[in-house]
């Protein structure tokens, strides 16, 4: 028997139900494995333009491979164990050794089936080793299911966050043109709740950073850039008489703040220089010195505004300007 097959072998199933067990489970977002394999395709299909297909074709591609690698990674764990001593699997007929292939075909089996009996493990422990790889074979199944379908959901979730955005204007200034009004303040207080909630997807399902849509309106990205110059506009560049509620922009501020905090780093990190501050002159009523306030606003919040950046760079687009 082969010690050293069988130890790599354990260790590369350990390492595969962990990283499942940890991105599908944890709610702290991706694996080792995860995570790289995630930042490896983005880092490959990602370098398109935002209407180009590899773009486009990301997040489902990096969706698909990463149960695949949970899956080879513990075929190939399985297969080590099985191959570490030659009597492990035997043909059921002529109870003769199965080659390596032969060991590769039953692994697969045992993992996703119930096998087909013409190979069989060979003493008590091998069928005991058998019964574990079965069920973490079931294991790792259903908790990729279980992972899939509401990522699918919380991307459609996504566009739909960028949908209500868009309908409050394309831009800070356009969105900020329609205070003072009641029903502003409602609708940045709904948009800000579904941002946090949307923050909280991000760190559960990282894999949502890389689904990047080439239409404007449901583009998220470069509409949370028009949600940051509108926050500016509406607390700095208005009129003390017209500006929302403080509660409401209050919202806006924290729900950005988490999202930035979520893909900081792990995801994203902050471009060089941030966006200039909207200009006090794209209101019909600017405040006095309107000007002065956005720049000194802009820049206490400097480095948020450099990671918004680097993620509307990132997804394809370009910062929103301008009223319309």
């Amino acid at each position: 028997m082969s010690v050293a097959l069988a130890v790599l072998g354990a260790a590369l199933v350990l390492v595969a139900l962990y990283d499942v067990v940890k991105t599908t489970l944890s709610a702290q977002g991706g694996a080792p494995v995860t995570s790289a394999l995630s930042a490896g395709l983005w880092a490959l299909l990602g370098r398109g333009p935002a209407h180009g297909l590899p773009r486009r074709a990301a997040g489902g591609t990096i969706l698909a491979a990463v149960p695949v690698a949970w899956t080879l990674l513990l075929w190939a764990g399985w297969t080590l164990v099985f191959a570490s001593d030659a009597g492990a699997v035997v043909d059921a007929s002529s109870q003769a050794p199965a080659d390596l292939p032969a060991r590769v075909y039953f692994v697969g089996f045992t993992l996703f089936t119930l096998g087909n009996g013409d190979f069989v493990p060979a003493g008590p422990t091998w069928r005991v080793l058998t019964a574990v790889a079965s069920f973490s074979g079931l294991f790792l199944v259903t908790l990729a299911i279980t992972y899939l379908l509401p990522v699918v959901q919380a991307v459609a979730q996504k566009r739909s966050l960028a949908g209500r955005i868009h309908s409050l204007g394309p831009t800070g200034a356009a969105i900020a043109a329609k205070a003072p009004s009641p029903s502003l303040e409602r609708q940045l207080e709904s948009v800000a709740a579904d941002l946090t909630l949307h923050a909280e997807r991000h760190l559960v399902y990282p894999v949502l950073h890389y689904f990047e849509s080439d239409e404007a309106r449901t583009a998220l990205a470069p509409h949370l850039a028009a949600l940051s110059d509108a926050a500016l506009l509406l607390r700095h560049g208005l009129p003390e008489a017209d500006r929302p509620d403080g509660t409401a922009l209050g919202s806006v501020e924290a729900a950005l703040d988490d999202y930035l905090g979520t893909v900081r780093g792990s995801l994203v990190s902050p471009s060089e220089d941030a966006p200039p501050p909207p200009p006090a002159s794209d209101l019909s009523r600017p405040a006095a010195d309107a000007d002065v306030a956005l720049a000194e606003a802009a820049g206490q919040r400097g480095r948020q505004r450099r990671l918004l950046r680097a993620i509307v760079h990132q997804s394809g687009h370009d910062w929103p300007t301008g009223r319309a």
